[in-house]
């Protein structure tokens, strides 16, 4: 079960928060907050903590050296490393970051080729690269509000994914492609379009690890199983609401969780509200 974002008790400094939430994919640990005066002493965690800061300094002790990481700035702490975290300036420092299980991790993203205990180590705590921690900010966003499907599924894994390729252990993408298994994903995807199928029952499926398979999915079709699903939803809503059937009766049988989710998806791939593209019929 998904625990959504909660605000803790008010910080005593205007504009500081923190809000802490945990999702079901990986039992993941995701924070986003503002600090201006709180300090984090010299501790460690028993996951991954890896994330982005958005605005402010942030100083952190980590390995013996004091580093100081502003905007665009990628933090990667491993396991039982001893770290804190000040403000290291008068503004303090805004962030996002995600808690990872080691053993999800090397079951999941590495697929078994480390024990589940091994421990990843990155090559620096601090790393300045604006385009990856844009592209990690929006995708946490998401991960926020979405609620759980394969989008989400996919976008974890992707995130964690490009993490590791750029800061810590290269993760294998395989080699070649899968004409068959494109094939037999689609066919899953059209014929349980209304369906909420995980990432992992595709993978399954076409025995293929849920990394690789995205990659070989996009590589072939140009977008995501999760993409290929919601449009393939938003096709079958168009042909319902051709017939005559009400929004609500469209949502539901397309798979959406509700009208907004529908109409979200629709405008998006269509251009058009549902309800205007029903009152469109002569």
């Amino acid at each position: 079960m998904d625990h959504r974002p909660s605000r803790n008790e008010p910080a005593k400094a205007p504009g500081d928060f923190s809000q802490f939430w945990r999702i079901a994919e990986g039992d993941c640990e995701l924070l986003s907050a503002r600090y201006s005066h709180q300090t984090f002493g010299r501790h460690s965690h028993e996951r991954y903590a890896i994330g982005v800061i958005s605005s402010g300094v942030e100083k952190l002790f980590y390995r013996g050296a004091h580093h100081l990481g502003g905007a665009g700035s990628v933090v990667t702490i491993s396991p039982g490393e001893i770290h804190d975290g000040v403000p290291g300036s008068a503004d303090g420092w805004m962030y996002r970051m995600l808690y990872i299980d080691p053993a999800w991790l090397n079951r999941v993203i590495f697929q078994g080729r480390f024990s589940a205990q091994h421990i990843h180590l990155f090559r620096e705590v601090m790393r300045q690269d604006p385009a990856f921690s844009q592209w990690f900010l929006q995708q946490h966003q998401v991960l926020e509000l979405a609620n759980p499907t394969l989008e989400r599924e996919t976008i974890l894994l992707e995130l964690v994914a490009q993490l590791f390729l750029r800061c810590g252990v290269a993760v294998s993408l395989g080699d070649g492609t899968e004409r068959d298994a494109v094939r037999r994903i689609r066919k899953k995807l059209d014929e349980d379009f209304d369906k909420n199928i995980p990432l992992e029952e595709l993978a399954q499926l076409v025995d293929l690890e849920p990394l690789y398979m995205i990659r070989v999915f996009k590589n072939r079709l140009g977008i995501s199983p999760h993409s290929y699903q919601i449009q393939n939803r938003v096709a079958q809503v168009q042909n319902l609401l051709r017939s005559g059937a009400s929004l609500a009766e469209a949502s539901l049988s397309c798979g959406f969780f509700d009208q907004s989710h529908m109409a979200r998806a629709f405008k998006k791939v269509v251009g058009v509200t549902p309800g205007s593209f029903r009152n469109s019929r002569a």
